[in-house]
């Protein structure tokens, strides 16, 4: 879909008398879509004050429709039934359509179960701590540091270190806790 300005520039030019194809070479179309612009009436509308709205599309009929019912009646019963097997069922009530339109649908209207809310794995203070090897991409150049963060209190401190040896850290600044 086009702007409203270039609709509105491109009646603009067309009352001033510039011609067609010069107007689609300017703005990037075809003629085609010029003439149709002006044949449906696109361009004698008030089209800054008009709203733009937009309608979804009507639903497309399936082969599945008709057999719907079945599948969620036996869904409510059996909630643990595969796709596979309400395809089978509703193959033997009459649907000749693909196996594609039933899993699709079975997974939409399945019953799920409610997620599992996240426990937080808890530890005594000074109990347990965690250590990892960063790597930090700055402005001024790569450096690295080793991290350790408490599990109770979620303290995070950090120690820069020069340079990273194969597989390890090497020379640590003890003391300083910047990545300067």
């Amino acid at each position: 879909m086009y702007p409203r300005e270039t609709r509105v520039l491109l009646r603009h030019y067309l009352e001033q008398g510039v011609g067609k194809t010069e107007l689609a070479r300017r703005f990037g179309v075809s003629r085609g879509t010029i003439y149709h612009w002006i044949q449906t009436g696109q361009l004698d509308r008030d089209l800054d004050n008009a709203p733009v709205s937009y309608t979804p599309r009507p639903p497309v009929p399936r082969k599945l429709d008709p057999y719907k019912g079945i599948i969620q009646e036996r869904l409510e019963a059996f909630p643990l039934l595969t796709a596979q097997r309400l395809f089978e069922e509703v193959c033997a009530a009459g649907y000749r359509g693909g196996y594609t339109q039933v899993k699709d649908y079975v997974r939409s209207i399945r019953p799920r179960p409610p997620a599992e809310p996240a426990v937080r794995f808890e530890t005594p203070a000074g109990f347990q701590g965690q250590v990892d090897f960063a790597s930090f991409k700055l402005p001024w150049g790569r450096r690295y540091a080793l991290l350790l963060v408490l599990g109770y209190s979620r303290l995070l401190r950090l120690r820069r270190v020069r340079r990273r040896a194969r597989g390890a850290a090497v020379r640590s600044d003890a003391g300083r806790g910047d990545l300067g």
